[in-house]
């Protein structure tokens, strides 16, 4: 029998650029999104996450997207 994975949920994650540290490091803040459609394609969240990371003022220094899903036998 093959193993079949099934997404049932997923969860968009923009990172965003907010400044230096006291060490010149870069600090981001992330903005979480969730309840994304499970089967929606990677073009079309890559394109919502620029078009959501675009609405601030500063650049986009990640775009994450975490996936919960179940496995089961076919």
């Amino acid at each position: 029998m093959a193993a079949v994975m099934n997404v049932t949920k997923r969860t968009l994650s923009i990172s965003i650029l907010r400044g230096q540290n006291a060490d010149g490091n870069p600090v981001s803040k992330s903005y979480v999104y969730s309840n994304v459609k499970p089967d929606v394609e990677p073009d079309k969240l890559m394109a919502v996450g620029k078009a959501l990371g675009g609405l601030f003022d500063n650049e986009i220094t990640g775009l994450n997207v975490v996936e919960r899903a179940t496995l089961s036998e076919e």
